[in-house]
C-alpha cells in the first residue's frame, strides 16, 4: 500500500473529487479525516479508518481546534489535501461584492488557512505531504473572475509554499482539473458543457477518480521529487 499507516485530511471531501480522493487514499492505508462544511464522506460510520467532520475550512479558530483534536487523537497529519470550493459564476460587472467574497473566502482563504495551521506541525516534525485543488480556470474564464481569481491564487500560494517549505521536508504541489463530472460542474449550463466537451482533446469529461489518482500520486512517496508543480489533468484542453 502506498499510504499505510499514514493520516491525511482532504478537505472538501464529502462530494465530488474530494470524496473520491479520500476513498482512495483510504484504500491505499492512510487513515483519512474528511473535513466539509456541509456533510460528511458517504463512508463515515462504516469504516473505522475514515471520519467525518462538519468544518468551515475558511473560519481559522475552527480550523485550528479541529487540527488540535486530530492531533491528539492520532498524531500529525503526514498529507494534506486541500479541496473545498465554491461557485458563483457571473459576469465581472455583474458580480455582487458577497458572490467576489464569498468565492476568494472558501476557495483561497480555505487553502491557505489550513496550510497555516498545518505548516508547524510538519516543520517540527521534517517532512509532510501538501496538494491543493486549482483549476484551468485560473488561467482565465469568462463568467468566473471570481472563481479564476481565487484558484490563480491557489497556484501563487502553491508555489509560494514550496518554495518556504522545501527545506523542511514538505512538499506542496498543485493540481488544475479541467471539466469533471462532479455536482460542480452539474450547475454549467447544457450548451456550454457541450462546448467544452468539444475542445477537449481526448473526446470525454474527466471523473472525479482522475483527479483522486493524481493527488495519492503526489502524496505518495512516488513523488518524492516533486514540489512547487501544478499539474493540469483536463484531457488535453490546456494544450
Amino acid at each position: 500500500m502506498l499510504l499505510e499507516n499514514r493520516i491525511a485530511i482532504v478537505t472538501g471531501g464529502a462530494q465530488g473529487i474530494g470524496a473520491a480522493t479520500a476513498s482512495l487514499l483510504r484504500s491505499e492505508g492512510a487513515l483519512v479525516e474528511v473535513w466539509d462544511a456541509a456533510a460528511g464522506h458517504p463512508e463515515t460510520g462504516k469504516d473505522e479508518g475514515l471520519t467525518s467532520h462538519k468544518i468551515d475550512v475558511s473560519d481559522a479558530s475552527k480550523v485550528e481546534t479541529a487540527l488540535e483534536e486530530l492531533v491528539s487523537r492520532l498524531g500529525v497529519p503526514d498529507i494534506l489535501i486541500n479541496n473545498a470550493g465554491i461557485i458563483a459564476d457571473d459576469f465581472a460587472s455583474e458580480l455582487s461584492d458577497e458572490d467576489w467574497e464569498r468565492v476568494l473566502k472558501v476557495n483561497l482563504n480555505g487553502t491557505f488557512i489550513p496550510c497555516r495551521a498545518l505548516i508547524p506541525h510538519l516543520r517540527e516534525r521534517g517532512s509532510g505531504v501538501i496538494t491543493n485543488t486549482s483549476s484551468i480556470s485560473a488561467l482565465g474564464n469568462r463568467g468566473q473572475a471570481n472563481y479564476a481569481a481565487s484558484k490563480a491564487g491557489v497556484i501563487g500560494l502553491s508555489r509560494t509554499l514550496s518554495q518556504e517549505l522545501a527545506g523542511d521536508g514538505i512538499r506542496v504541489n498543485c493540481i488544475a482539473p479541467g471539466a469533471i463530472e462532479t455536482s460542480m460542474f452539474d450547475e454549467v449550463p447544457e450548451k456550454v458543457k457541450e462546448k467544452f466537451l468539444q475542445r477537449i482533446p481526448l473526446g470525454r469529461l474527466g471523473t472525479p477518480e482522475d483527479v483522486a489518482r493524481l493527488h495519492l500520486f503526489l502524496a505518495s512517496d512516488e513523488a518524492s521529487y516533486m514540489t512547487g508543480q501544478t499539474v493540469f489533468c483536463d484531457g488535453g484542453i490546456t494544450l
